[in-house]
C-alpha cells in the first residue's frame, strides 16, 4: 500500500508558509495597542463583512479605545478586566450594547489564539426582559394610533405600527420588505410576502391584509415610489443616505425617532417589537392555535403558549362571564319538600362554572391555576373593597 499523498510538496511548502506568515500576522497583531490592532483585525475581515457591519465595528472599537486606551491587545485576555467594563459600560447604555462590544472583543482574542484562556469566566450581560413584550390596552391601542395619525412628521412610524399591529409582523420583517413583496394591486386579495429577513423557514409566510392594513401598506408603497423606489428588488422603506436623499436598493431601520415621540405624545410605554406581542396575543384571544401559527410563522403550538399566551384581564373576563349567563340561578335552600335536592343543585355548579374556566383556559393557551389567578385579580381591581374583606 502507498503512502504517497495526491499533493504536490510545492503545495504543501506554500500552505505550510501562509499558515507561518498567519502565525506571525497574530503575534504581531497582540502586540498592538487597541485602536490600532482593531483596525487591523477589521480590515482582514471586510471582504466578509456587510458595509453596514463594517460601520458598526468602527463603532465598537471607538467605544473600547476610549475606556481601555492604548492597552495592548493580548491585554485584554484578562476576564476581571471584561467584567469591570461589562459594570462600567452599563451605566451608561443597554445590555444589548455591552454585549455586541464584548463580542467584538471575543473576536479579535480568538483570532490571536488568547480567548480560551478566559472562555470559561466569561459571562454576557442577561437580558433583563423577561418576556418578548407587553401587550397593549384597548384604551392604549386606540390612543396610540390616533396620537399617531396627527403628526405628519410621524407618518411612517404611523403606518409600519399600523402594519405590524395588524399583521404581527417585527419591525426587522417589515423594514426588509421589497416592493415586490407588497401585493396591494388587488384589494380584495391584498398580502405581504415575508422571507427576506426570515429566522427560519417557519417565519416564511404570507399574510392577507385587512382593511387598516391595507391604507398603511398603500401608504408605504406610494412613498416608497416617490423616494426613487421604482424596480421590484427596491425596498419598501428605503435608506436614506443623506438629508432628503434615499437609497432604495438598502433597507432604512425602524424610524426610532418619530416612534419615540409618537409614543410619549400618546403616553404608551412599549418597544416597536411588542407591537407584534400586542398582534399575537389579541389573535390568541379569539382564533385557534393553528390560524395563530400560521400568521405568526411559530414552529410549534407550545412555543406560542410560552412566549404569545399572555391572555389580557378583561379577555378573560369576557371569556368566563359566558358562565354566570348559562349557569342557572341559585337556590334558596328551605325546609320544604319541593327544594330537599337544592344541595345537591348548589354542587354541581361549581364544577361546572370550574370546567368552563378550564375549557377556555385551555383554548386561549393558559393554565387553568392561571387563570383563575388572573381572573381573581382582575375581580379584585374591580372591587377593591370587597378583595380587602
Amino acid at each position: 500500500m502507498s503512502d504517497r499523498l495526491p499533493f504536490s510538496r510545492e503545495g504543501l511548502q506554500a500552505i505550510a508558509a501562509a499558515r507561518l506568515e498567519g502565525l506571525n500576522d497574530c503575534c504581531a497583531l497582540a502586540k498592538m495597542p487597541l485602536a490600532e490592532a482593531g483596525m487591523a483585525w477589521l480590515e482582514s475581515r471586510r471582504h466578509v463583512l456587510a458595509p453596514r457591519s463594517v460601520i458598526d465595528y468602527e463603532h465598537y472599537i471607538g467605544t473600547l479605545v476610549k475606556y481601555f486606551g492604548d492597552i495592548r491587545l493580548e491585554k485584554l485576555a484578562n476576564p476581571d478586566l471584561i467584567r469591570a467594563y461589562q459594570i462600567e459600560r452599563s451605566k451608561t447604555c443597554g445590555h444589548s450594547a455591552v454585549n455586541r462590544e464584548c463580542s467584538l472583543i471575543q473576536q479579535m482574542l480568538k483570532r490571536i489564539g488568547k480567548w480560551h484562556q478566559i472562555a470559561q469566566f466569561y459571562e454576557p450581560i442577561p437580558n433583563p426582559h423577561d418576556s418578548p413584550g407587553r401587550a397593549m390596552t384597548p384604551e392604549e391601542e386606540r390612543r396610540l394610533l390616533e396620537v399617531g395619525a396627527l403628526n405628519p412628521n410621524w407618518a411612517v412610524a404611523f403606518h409600519l405600527s399600523v402594519l405590524s399591529i395588524n399583521t404581527a409582523a417585527g419591525p426587522g420583517e417589515l423594514c426588509s420588505l421589497r416592493m415586490e413583496d407588497v401585493r396591494i394591486q388587488d384589494s380584495a386579495n391584498a398580502r405581504i410576502h415575508f422571507h427576506e429577513s426570515a429566522k427560519n423557514r417557519y417565519r416564511i409566510r404570507d399574510v392577507p391584509l385587512n382593511v387598516d392594513a391595507f391604507k398603511a401598506a398603500t401608504a408605504l408603497y406610494e412613498r416608497a415610489k416617490s423616494l426613487g423606489a421604482t424596480e421590484a428588488h427596491h425596498y419598501l422603506i428605503p435608506y436614506r443616505s443623506k438629508r432628503n436623499e434615499y437609497d432604495p436598493g438598502r433597507h432604512g431601520d425602524w424610524p426610532d425617532s418619530a416612534w419615540r415621540e409618537m409614543r410619549v405624545a400618546a403616553g404608551v410605554r412599549i418597544r416597536a417589537y411588542d407591537l407584534r406581542h400586542h398582534a399575537l396575543t389579541k389573535l390568541a384571544e379569539n382564533q385557534p392555535e393553528q390560524v395563530v401559527l400560521k400568521i405568526a410563522g411559530h414552529v410549534s403550538a407550545s412555543m406560542l403558549r410560552k412566549v404569545y399566551a399572555h391572555v389580557r384581564l378583561p379577555a378573560l373576563r369576557a371569556a368566563v362571564d359566558s358562565i354566570s349567563r348559562d349557569a342557572s340561578p341559585s337556590i334558596n335552600p328551605s325546609v320544604t319538600k319541593s327544594t330537599r335536592k337544592a344541595p345537591q343543585r348548589a354542587e354541581i355548579l361549581p364544577r361546572r362554572a370550574i370546567a368552563k374556566v378550564i375549557a377556555m383556559a385551555d383554548r386561549v393557551g393558559v393554565s387553568p391555576e392561571k387563570a383563575l389567578q388572573l381572573l381573581a385579580e382582575y375581580e379584585a381591581t374591580l372591587n377593591p373593597r370587597k378583595a380587602r374583606r
